[in-house]
């Protein structure tokens, strides 16, 4: 049986930007409600290491340039019993 072919984030995003910018599509854009969503996982994981909300959006900041506030981390943080109903939705498909 073969390996199922995998791809990282960067790998992904530069495909589905290809793909959008061959469509003639503008980029796609998120919320930062959605973003938040997005990487909750992540959050997740440097609150596991002791990072703050405070800590989380300055990095999101300075990764992004955007404003972003501990208010809005712990607003959108999207817990991972929500984020497995995400998963289990996609098997229904």
């Amino acid at each position: 049986m073969s390996e199922e072919t995998t791809f990282s984030l960067a790998e992904a995003l530069a495909a589905q930007k290809a793909l959008r910018e061959a469509a003639g599509a503008d980029e796609e854009e998120f919320e930062l409600a959605d973003v938040i969503g997005m990487i909750s996982e992540e959050i997740d994981m440097l609150k596991e290491q002791g990072r703050s909300e405070s800590d989380i959006a300055a990095m999101m900041q300075k990764a992004t340039g955007k404003p972003v506030t501990a208010a809005d981390i712990k607003k959108h943080y999207v817990p991972a019993d929500e984020r497995d109903l995400w998963d289990e939705d996609e098997d229904e498909e």
